[in-house]
Formats: structure tokens, C-alpha cells, sequence
């Protein structure tokens, strides 16, 4: 029998036994704590302390050649707010609002609906004077911040090359999105650690610095750039057109002095602008060239050895009918017996046919192809087209002949101005740029783009030329140039008078190409494309142009063909570019008294 002193011994023991065990958890649970979870707890504990303010990185310069700024970053104040840390969140939307004219209610309903946040813009690049009236109101959970603003001091200028940014500073077009990587630097942080309401109490080491970004050098001179804007402003006003594109490109190097298009944009208001306006036509839009794809043709068939200079050929009395195809007509006369240069002095689109005929589809395919047509031209901005090349020329739909003159194929402008280049540069595809290097903090180069990158034709048996990796021979190079390309704006008759300068001897050729239909074959009745590409000296290119007007209005009466519209806008940029630019005078050119020119309204050819 248990006796009652038994029972309570037994209790007893129990007790302490539970005693002790729980004791023992406790201390385990002390040491698990204490030891164990330590570094997990110091990591929760660092990361529940951790305050970071991130150091905004500037934004690098965007210069043009001459170290003229095109693009650069502003330091300005902006406002946020740390929703969990505002107490009276009404209060704190209504004195905001009223100084930084804001509605109170959408702004009380952001702060609420965020609540449980931790960071949120109220507004960006406010004034001095409304930034220093936030922090006079003290309250607790906003915040008063510098970061940086993008700021273009020159407007407009050359906006389709140097493209913007979105408001965190990300390019989003031009060189502000190719060059992004350079642009953009490395932002900085500080951390610092604070106490359970997020107020700091201390620092976590050294401030984080942040690296600024580099600076981009463009190829772009701002000078040329203001002259073709001014320019081509002045022809779509005069000729009431739907828009312009001009590019001003070195022919040995492809550099791109000038690019410019119409209509444009204001880069800081570039959001709040319509898509087609941004874009950049000059290296998108494919058109048909007209006649200014016929000195393509008559160098690829001298090339080739199927024609010479001194050759003549029968561009008829009447349309050229051969073969079946649709009747090919001429501008305005036919020209019966010429010398096949007169083919692109005289402009005639039968003496092109035939010459396209003479080379037969997988020749002078080929040789489209190696003057870089049908493909990207590989220039250094974004969005860049290919234009229109079909792999293979169909002879029941007659587009060797076409394409002899200009139609059946698209070229963007950027292709345009660099094959033409290789035609005046001695033969050689370069590769266009818009930018020339990067410059580092310390002045000194981190990227040298400066080498001029050519085309790596090897030439194939009987296509092209194989010397030195050149499409064309200079002999050929030379040829087209001296006799049919200068002939075209310095003899009479010739599609260009109205380019001739006074002191430098210009060479180009005229284009009227008819703008194809959207929904079907054919052509927009009276809608046309007038351009003219040129450039100058004539012994040593130095510069060249091309300009295109987007349907020029015909009711006007001044005019629609390239040699009307293009050519005296050319002649101007030309003028301005070679005098700037000190180039030496052509010895041999003819002083030609400006009175003695002839009048821009007139019809100078196609």
C-alpha cells in the first residue's frame, strides 16, 4: 500500500524532473539561439538595419566632332515618399499637392493604395524653390532627392542621330540606345544603418562611388548639321512636300557628317511625339531610286567589260519594246545614237534597259548585291532596314530591265549614299558611322573608331573586281566620275544644272522615282520622290550628298523632278560644307557667274 509520504515523494520527483527538463530546453533553446542561429540572426538583423541611398551615376556627354555638346545630364531635385513611414498620409498629399500643383486626391489615393511600399515618386525635376519648400514642411517619410536629367542644348538639332531617353535616363533611339553601355556609367549606393522606425544611426563603411558615364564622340558636325536642316526646311516649304531626308557623308571613310530628316522632333519631348516622326527615314524607309540607281548600272556592265565610254549605244526614236515586255518610255525626248555616258548625263532609262540586258540577271545581280543593296548597312544606330532585293529576278516579270533604271528594287538612303561612296572612292565599300570614339573621364580614349572599315569582296571569276577587295577598279571608279557624273552638272543639257558651283567642280546624278502602291502593283498617280546625290571635287571627293524630297506638290508649278527640287539644295549644302570645311578649289573649274545658273523652278530633268 502507498503510503501518503510515498505519493509525495513520487510528485516530488516528477517536479524536479519536469523542473529540470524544462530547465534543459530552455538552456538548449538559450543555446540554439544564442550560438547555433547567430549568423542567421545577424544577417536578419543587418538586412532589417540596412538603409540604402543609391548615388545616381551622370550620364556621359554625347559631343559632336568638334566637341560641341549634343546631349548631357543636369542635376536636379526630385520628390518621393516612403509610404510605410508617412503617419498622416492626407495631411502629408495635400501640402505636396499645393506646392508642387499636383491633385491632392490622386496623389492621397497612390500614397494609400502603396502603403505598404517603400518607395514611390510624387514628382520629378522640380524647381529649387519648390524642392527647398518640401523640405521646410518636414515630414516625416518624404524625401527630397538628386538625380540626373537629360538635356539636349541644341534642340532639335540632329535629333534623329542623337535619339532620347526615358525619364530613369535608359536611351531609347539613336546613339543614346546603341551607345547605352558607354552612356549609362555605374551608379553608386551608400549604406547606413538604421533603428526600427528606418531613421539612420550609422554608417556601414565606406560610400559605395559610383562611375560616371563615358563621353561619345560623334562623327556628326554640328555646323553641316544646322546648314542641311536649315536647308531642307526651306525646300519642303517651298515645294509644299510631305517631308526631306539629307545625309552628308566622307566618301573614304563613311563618316557621316549630317543626317537629317523632316519632319522631327524635340529630343526632351520625344515621348509625348508621334512614332513616324521619330523614326529615322534615313535608315528605314525603302524607296524606289529612279534614275539615280543608273550610274550602278552603267559601272557594273563597264565592270564587267560589256560596254565601254567610247561606245555608243541606240536608245531609239520611240519606246523600247524588245522581248515582250511593257513599253519603256523616256522623261521627255528620245535620244536615238549616244555614247553610253550620255546614258546618265542625258538620263535615258532605255540606254540603262539595254545596258541591264547586255549583263544578263546573274551578273549584274551579283553586282547590286556587292554595292550593298539588299542588306543592312551595318552603320552604328538602331532600327536600320535592309531595303528591298529579290533573291532572284523573275524574266517573265522583266525587272533586269526595270531594275537597269531604278524601279522593281527599294534601296533605304544610308544604302544609297554609301554605294554611291564606292562608286566616287576608288571602288571600296566602307562601312557609314556616326561615331568616331569614346572618351573616358580623364580626357583619355577608351574606344577608337577611327579606322575605316571596308567591304571584303575577294571578287569572284567574272563578277566584280578582284583588286584589293574592291567592287569596282578605280579605273572604272575614275571613269564615271570624269565622264558621266560631272558631265551630268556641268554640260549643258545635262540633268543638273542646277548644281553647278562656282570653284569646285560637282558631280551627281538626278532621281525622280514614282512612289509604288501600298496595296497592289503599280504606282501613286503624281506622287513622286525627287532626289539628287552628289558630291565634290571632282579629282578628290571630299564630301557627298544626298538629298530626297517627299512628294513635292506638282499643282504649284515649280516643278517636281530631282533636278528642280534636289539638285539647288544640294548646291547649297555643297557650298557651305566645302567652304567650311577649307577644302582647296578645283584648278581647272570654270568661274561660272551665279546670275548665269539656272532657275531653280525650271524642270532640269529627271
Amino acid at each position: 500500500m502507498v503510503t501518503e509520504e510515498s505519493r509525495n515523494r513520487i510528485w516530488g520527483y516528477i517536479f524536479w524532473s519536469l523542473l529540470v527538463m524544462g530547465l534543459l530546453a530552455v538552456l538548449g533553446r538559450c543555446w540554439y539561439f544564442q550560438y547555433y542561429k547567430t549568423e542567421d540572426f545577424q544577417k536578419q538583423a543587418a538586412k532589417q538595419q540596412l538603409k540604402i541611398i543609391p548615388q545616381s551615376a551622370r550620364r556621359g556627354l554625347i559631343v559632336d566632332r568638334q566637341g560641341r555638346i549634343l546631349a548631357l545630364s543636369m542635376q536636379v531635385s526630385s520628390v518621393r515618399t516612403d509610404p510605410i513611414l508617412i503617419e498622416d498620409k492626407r495631411d502629408a498629399a495635400e501640402k505636396l499637392s499645393a506646392i508642387l500643383n499636383l491633385d491632392s486626391r490622386e496623389l492621397f489615393q497612390e500614397i494609400q493604395a502603396e502603403a505598404d511600399k517603400r518607395f514611390i515618386w510624387v514628382k520629378r525635376a522640380v524647381t529649387d524653390q519648390e524642392a527647398d519648400q518640401v523640405r521646410a514642411l518636414k515630414i516625416r517619410g518624404v524625401v527630397v532627392e538628386h538625380e540626373f536629367q537629360r538635356q539636349y542644348p541644341m534642340g532639335r538639332l540632329a535629333a534623329h542621330v542623337v535619339g532620347f531617353t526615358d525619364i530613369d535616363g535608359k536611351g531609347l533611339e539613336g546613339l543614346e540606345k546603341s551607345y547605352d553601355e558607354y552612356l549609362a556609367g555605374q551608379p553608386g549606393r551608400m549604406l547606413l544603418r538604421s533603428d526600427v522606425q528606418k531613421r539612420a544611426v550609422g554608417s556601414l563603411g565606406d560610400c559605395e562611388t559610383g562611375q560616371n558615364g563615358l563621353a561619345v564622340v560623334s562623327t556628326i558636325d554640328a555646323v553641316i548639321q544646322a546648314c542641311v536642316e536649315e536647308e531642307i526646311e526651306k525646300v519642303v516649304a517651298k515645294f509644299h512636300a510631305k517631308g526631306a531626308t539629307a545625309i552628308v557623308m566622307v566618301p573614304s571613310s563613311g563618316e557621316v557628317l549630317a543626317m537629317a530628316n523632316l519632319p522631327t522632333f524635340e529630343p526632351t519631348m520625344a515621348r509625348k511625339s508621334d512614332g513616324d516622326v521619330r523614326r529615322n527615314r534615313a535608315l528605314t524607309d525603302p524607296y524606289e531610286p529612279g534614275s539615280a540607281f543608273k550610274p550602278f548600272t552603267l559601272a557594273s556592265a563597264l565592270e564587267g567589260g560589256f560596254v565601254t565610254m567610247e561606245q555608243k549605244i541606240d536608245c531609239l526614236e520611240g519606246p523600247y519594246s524588245g522581248k515582250g515586255f511593257r513599253p519603256i518610255k523616256e522623261y521627255k525626248n528620245y535620244f536615238g545614237l549616244i555614247p553610253v555616258s550620255d546614258i546618265i548625263v542625258r538620263s535615258s532609262n532605255i540606254g540603262a534597259a539595254k545596258l541591264a540586258e547586255k549583263m544578263g540577271k546573274d551578273y549584274f545581280h551579283k553586282m547590286v548585291e556587292k554595292f550593298g543593296f539588299g542588306e543592312k548597312t551595318g552603320i552604328d544606330l538602331p532600327g536600320e532596314g535592309t531595303g528591298i532585293l529579290r533573291k532572284r529576278w523573275d524574266d517573265k516579270k522583266h525587272t533586269l530591265t526595270r531594275v537597269g533604271f531604278g524601279q522593281g528594287i527599294a534601296v533605304t538612303p544610308i544604302q544609297l549614299v554609301r554605294a554611291f561612296c564606292c562608286l566616287v572612292n576608288g571602288g571600296k565599300l566602307i562601312k557609314p558611322r556616326v561615331v568616331r570614339g569614346i572618351i573616358g573621364s580623364n580626357n583619355e580614349v577608351v574606344e577608337d573608331f577611327g579606322q575605316c572599315q571596308v567591304s571584303l569582296w575577294a571578287g569572284e571569276s567574272g563578277v566584280g573586281s578582284d583588286e584589293a577587295g574592291r567592287i569596282i577598279s578605280e579605273r572604272v571608279s575614275r571613269e564615271i566620275v570624269e565622264k558621266a557624273l560631272v558631265e551630268v552638272v556641268a554640260r549643258e543639257g545635262g540633268t543638273a544644272n542646277n548644281a553647278n558651283l562656282t570653284g569646285w567642280s560637282v558631280f551627281g546624278k538626278t532621281g525622280t522615282a514614282q512612289i509604288a502602291k501600298k496595296d497592289g502593283p503599280g504606282y501613286e498617280e503624281n506622287k513622286y520622290i525627287s532626289s539628287f546625290i552628289a558630291g565634290a571635287p571632282a579629282e578628290d571627293p571630299q564630301v557627298c550628298v544626298l538629298v530626297l524630297v517627299r512628294q513635292p506638290d506638282r499643282s504649284l508649278g515649280l516643278g517636281y523632278t530631282g533636278g528642280a527640287v534636289a539638285a539647288p539644295v544640294v548646291r547649297e549644302i555643297l557650298k557651305q560644307t566645302l567652304a567650311y570645311l577649307n577644302v582647296p578649289k578645283s584648278a581647272n573649274e570654270p568661274v561660272i557667274p551665279e546670275e548665269s545658273l539656272p532657275s531653280t523652278q525650271l524642270e532640269a530633268g529627271i
